[in-house]
């Protein structure tokens, strides 16, 4: 909807295909616009990822967090570098949500192993293969995240040739998680009077590329670990749609405490399972 009534925002021409055919009443299968893209080859692109951050406020279960983050990336982003993108951003900010952040060596380590049972299957390898990356290609790109932290300096020309700062989540999904680890501390070049929130936003934008989603993604993670205090009342002010973010940021929370730590209720999982065996037998998704 938001597509269509304000179609001057630079939404990809990519994505509004994919909205004008999900839009249509003869769809079968809602995950069929995302793979006929690019050739049939799927989008590798970060929109997944940039949208998937309520999974993480939703669910407290870890495994909850990458099947939905799967699903929802993939109505828009069929390649496994697309939506395994969206996977890992969802894993950072359930992280950074359990405080994983006060030990950020142990944070990457954790996002690490993840994500080594995230990309090992058959898929992935064919994807990566095809586009000439890694076998695992964010394994990979999350180990340069590592070596990059433990630098004494990093220059931003070292970020961007290490990490990138494209449209593609692999060059881009790993480049804000690094921002975010980077603004633990007061950096050189940034106002002593920032907070951490402030320095991964002002940092994530001096990466230049595509920096508004990158941005989105780091702030999404370190949002998750300084809560709402950290955002100064001028950028609120600024936001637009920042009441409507306050009311669904309420309406999330509500969910998340419906549910016990460590995962649902078995009653709970039982409705959402059958709920969901119901919509892949409609349209032909399991």
């Amino acid at each position: 909807r938001n597509s269509s009534t304000s179609p001057g925002r630079g939404y990809g021409n990519g994505v509004i295909q994919v909205l004008k055919k999900l839009s249509s009443f003869q769809l079968s299968d809602v995950y069929q616009p995302a793979r006929d893209q690019f050739n049939g080859r799927g989008s590798f692109g970060n929109g997944g990822a940039m949208r998937t951050a309520p999974f993480a406020l939703t669910f407290p279960d870890r495994a909850d967090v990458k099947r939905f983050a799967r699903l929802g990336a993939m109505l828009t982003h069929s390649c496994s570098l697309g939506y395994n993108g969206a996977i890992l951003q969802a894993l950072a900010v359930h992280f950074s949500l359990q405080g994983a952040l006060d030990l950020p060596l142990q944070f990457i380590n954790n996002l690490i192993a993840e994500m080594e049972e995230v990309e090992d299957n058959k898929e992935t390898r064919n994807d990566a293969r095809i586009l000439k990356e890694a076998e695992k290609p964010f394994c990979e790109r999350l180990h340069r995240v590592r070596d990059l932290m433990n630098r004494s300096k990093v220059s931003i020309e070292e970020v961007i040739s290490e990490l990138g700062n494209g449209i593609a989540a692999l060059h881009s999904v790993p480049t804000a998680i690094f921002c975010v680890l980077h603004c633990l501390q007061p950096l050189e070049g940034l106002p002593e009077s920032y907070g951490g929130l402030e320095r991964t936003i002002a940092y994530s934008l001096a990466l230049g590329g595509d920096t508004d989603t990158i941005a989105c993604m780091a702030g999404a993670i370190a949002g998750a670990h300084y809560g709402i205090e950290a955002f100064p009342q001028s950028w609120i002010r600024c936001c637009e749609g920042a009441e409507d973010a306050d009311v669904n940021a309420e309406r999330l929370h509500k969910l998340y405490h419906q549910f016990p730590q460590g995962g649902r209720s078995e009653k709970v999982k039982q409705q959402w399972y059958r709920e969901e065996n119901q919509s892949g037998a409609k349209t032909g998704v399991k």
